[in-house]
């Protein structure tokens, strides 16, 4: 993209105009370099140049690195069909502008309530210029250059960060451009365009400028107090110079020069205390926009000392101090938000000098942010109404020390926030607060306190959500070790061992997750009571192990408990309920009823797309059984088109290398396979035993299944030696785990049988039929349709082996069972009248 030529009257073409933006200055100054050089960075031109490199304006805080973005941005919007501004001093603001951004842009298959998928979404939208071809996106405020550089989208647009930090070329590539102070002369410029009284006073100015450092912040604001009280440049100075020794201050890793502390300590003197009390207790917040609505806390209002009950007990007191702030530039108000924000500098250097001079007041003004943070919490972090109340505090929380108060209300706003972000699906967010906090708690607290322990729970869960299996398996079983003080019956307690559980499940280790978890049910019906939704997922995680340990009638018996008091506690449509519904149906299609299970899992799948549901687990796991539901009754094409979609939508959201990834491709290999793409089968099979291997280990179940899924795609394309291998070590590590008598062992035993009558060992293809075939009858009865085709390969092995009489006798029983369960009109039915061999697929434990 080439820029062209547009100032500040030229034609206008942006389309969508971000309303973060700051209003253009009409005093801007100088920094005529500056903005040459950004052009310069973003027009580059050259054939080698597809993507152009972000540019970061780097300096100290206050020289005017956001004046020159937003300068930059209202000179060129012409050039642009879509200008962006995103706040990015921490992750959750980013996150929260491209968010902002996904509701202008609309991107297909965008949801905001995904914040990790919607985020990403955006970003790919950008990058395929759909729909804006040519765009700018500002970065304001950006702390951190790595963790900024995971948010850059590349592309035909333009990307500019303002930062402090300096270290750009490691994590972008780029040197990025310095901004200074003003010169002398853009310093005095500018106060001679702000303060009236200084026109045609050069030297006067000159001499205020230099005492000022030639910080455009600190300019800014000896020119509104200037303005507004009248007061002269030698009266300024005056008082600037007199104030000097109590107001110099540092931030704790850049210098501030001398005069520009003064200039807010000048400002201070002509307020109200209410307002400069107010003006205090800001600078403990984030250097983000406060919500009035976490300021005016009546009801915390008595636990706040002086002034500040005041001001926070009203709200009129409170507006009045927060326009007394707006009116000396000491604070921005931002009506659209109903918020209040400090500048970073003048919060820094306030902090600073107020820590310093008096360290007990500076300690309670923390302290009454940490309460008023507190307050906010609604208590509810699994409602989706709570959400908007958690923002407005989530953000202060790390900024304000909040990790480092013993306040128990605080630190159960922080063990809510972190439940609350992975539980909306914010997993790598949960994470990096969570270990943030986790580690404070453990130095400050130790880490056998309750509420450390409690973090810890949740720790883990977001650990295990990120994919960090064997971590989060180690995090909750120490939680559980130091939480057995407290009695195998406390509540939290429980809670670590129902999430210990999940990891064990999570592991492959489903006997012990079973045992772990039968071992809390009447627990959990006698702490809480049997039809509570905590005792109810203990029952679903009951039924999960169940059928990964192929005992479907039982854990159908606690799936139908579960689904009968969920439908009477929350109603059919709840998530919890639905979560039922779709068990029950997993169930029944695994028990070998396919035509039921197809029918209940089309219902679930049909309210959850009229609901627009979002992508989680639930919305996966029904899409993907859905389709194999739609394959075991015969509908191979569409079984395909379904499974494909569903690979598709989770690979945007999550990755090709997730574990929800792993579990669609898994089966997909099967769709591909029954549909005659087998080349397209064997590459997705190579590419998803890879990443299981990768994601749980080489002997977990479901890389087992992924390799026994390849293999019947490699014989099927006249390889039986590599599926033969392939099934061997299957067959090896399903019995390791499970012995001979489980579902999957059978299946692999039935698919191994096959690959040796192709290489022509029919005896022993004959004996591990004749094996797998009593097996399957002993375990899943007589009509099961997994027996079925168990028996139908027998018959075709029999009579090669020369046994005619048994292969009749055999192949006619299997017939008749097929027209009495299937029907002779399904595809393995036909097969098998046609004395061809059937392949089974195994399905990967959805742990």
């Amino acid at each position: 993209m080439t820029l062209g030529a547009s100032e500040g009257g030229a034609r206008s073409r942006v389309t969508a105009w971000g309303k973060e933006i700051p209003f253009r200055n009409p005093n801007f100054t100088g920094r005529i370099a500056e903005i040459e050089e950004l052009r310069r960075g973003l027009a580059r031109e050259s054939a080698a140049v597809i993507d152009q490199p972000p540019q970061a304006l780097f300096g100290l805080g206050g020289v005017g690195k956001t004046e020159i973005a937003a300068e930059y941005a209202h000179r060129h919007r012409g050039d642009y069909d879509l200008v962006w501004w995103i706040r990015s001093e921490q992750e959750s603001a980013v996150v929260n502008g491209l968010v902002a951004l996904g509701r202008r842009m609309q991107p297909p298959g965008f949801r905001a309530e995904e914040r990790d998928y919607s985020a990403q979404l955006v970003i790919e939208a950008l990058e395929k210029g759909e729909p804006y071809g040519d765009w700018l996106i500002i970065f304001d405020n950006a702390n951190n250059a790595g963790m900024i550089s995971e948010y850059i989208p590349r592309g035909r647009g333009h990307v500019i960060i303002t930062s402090r930090d300096s270290h750009w070329r490691k994590a972008l590539g780029v040197a990025g451009i310095e901004v200074g102070e003003f010169t002398p002369d853009e310093t005095v410029e500018f106060l001679s365009k702000r303060v009236p009284a200084l026109a045609g006073r050069g030297a006067e100015a000159a001499t205020l400028a230099a005492e000022l450092g030639h910080l455009p912040l600190a300019a800014e604001h000896a020119a509104a107090y200037m303005n507004e009280t009248g007061t002269s440049a030698a009266e300024y100075l005056t008082k600037l110079r007199d104030n000097a020794h109590e107001l110099l201050a540092r931030e704790v890793d850049i210098p501030y020069p001398l005069a520009v502390a003064a200039t807010w300590g000048v400002s201070r003197d002509a307020i109200s205390p209410e307002a400069d009390t107010l003006f205090q207790v800001m600078a403990f917040f984030a250097p983000e926009p406060i919500a009035e609505e976490l300021l005016a806390q009546p009801a915390k209002a008595g636990d706040l000392p002086g002034e500040l009950s005041r001001v926070l007990g009203d709200v009129g007191e409170l507006r009045q101090a927060a326009r007394q702030l707006a009116r000396f530039s000491l604070a921005k108000i931002d009506g659209v938000l109903n918020a209040v924000q400090m500048h970073r500098v003048v919060q820094a250097v306030t902090r600073s000098r107020l820590m310093r001079e008096d360290p007990e007041q500076a300690e309670r003004f923390r302290h009454a942010v940490h309460l008023l943070l507190a307050g906010s919490d609604p208590g509810a972090p699994g409602l989706d109404e709570s959400d908007p109340l958690y923002e407005r505090s989530r953000s202060h929380i790390v900024p304000s020390g909040a990790v480092e108060s013993a306040d128990a209300t605080v630190r159960q706003l922080i063990i809510n926030q972190v439940r609350r972000l992975h539980r909306r699906g914010g997993f790598f967010e949960s994470l990096s607060f969570g270990e943030l906090a986790l580690d404070e708690w453990k130095l400050r607290f130790g880490e056998n306190d309750r509420h450390t322990l409690a973090l810890a729970i949740e720790v883990g869960k977001a650990t295990r959500l990120s994919g960090h299996w064997e971590r989060a398996y180690a995090l909750n079983l120490d939680t559980l070790e130091r939480l057995r003080t407290f009695g195998e019956d406390d509540q939290t307690y429980l809670a670590c061992a129902l999430s210990h559980g999940v990891d064990l499940c999570m592991m492959g280790r489903y006997q012990q997750a079973l045992d772990n978890d039968l071992d809390l049910l009447p627990r959990y019906e006698r702490v809480f009571r049997p039809e509570h939704e905590f005792t109810l997922q203990v029952r679903n995680n009951i039924a999960i192990s169940l059928r990964c340990l192929g005992r479907f009638e039982e854990a159908l018996e606690h799936d139908r408990i579960a689904l009968t008091m969920r439908e009477n506690m929350f109603g059919p449509q709840e998530d919890q309920t639905l979560t039922s519904r779709f068990a029950v149906a997993r169930d029944l299609r695994r028990m070998g009823n396919y035509e039921q299970g197809l029918d209940m899992i089309r219902d679930v799948d049909q309210l959850l797309v009229r609901m627009n549901a979002p992508w989680d687990a639930l919305r996966v796991f029904t899409a993907l059984d859905l389709a194999i539901a739609l394959r075991r009754v015969g509908y191979h094409q569409q079984a395909a088109a379904q499974a494909e979609e569903t690979l598709t939508t989770q690979i945007a959201s999550k990755g090709p290398d997730h574990r929800m990834t792993l579990l669609v491709s898994t089966n997909v290999i099967n769709d591909r396979r029954l549909i005659d793409d087998l080349a397209g089968a064997q590459a997705l099979g190579e590419q998803t035993v890879a990443g299981w291997v990768k994601a749980a280990g080489e002997d977990h179940p479901n890389t087992l299944s992924a390799r026994a899924n390849l293999a019947v795609v490699m014989r099927v394309r006249g390889n039986p030696r590599a599926a033969r291998e392939l099934n061997e070590q299957a067959l090896e590590g399903f019995r390791r785990h499970f012995g001979d008598d489980h579902t999957s062992t059978l299946v692999v035993m039935h698919n191994l049988a096959s690959d040796l009558a192709m290489m022509g060992a029919v005896r022993q293809a004959r004996e591990l039929g004749e094996a797998a075939y009593e097996g399957h009858r002993r375990v899943r009865g007589g009509f099961h349709p997994c027996t079925l085709a168990t028996g139908a390969n027998l018959s075709v092995d029999r009579l090669a082996d020369g046994d005619e009489e048994g292969a009749a006798r055999l192949r006619e029983e299997i017939l008749a069972a097929y027209a009495e369960t299937l029907s002779n009109e399904h595809p393995e039915a036909r097969l098998a009248a046609q004395q061809g061999r059937i392949n089974l697929d195994v399905e990967p434990m959805m742990s």
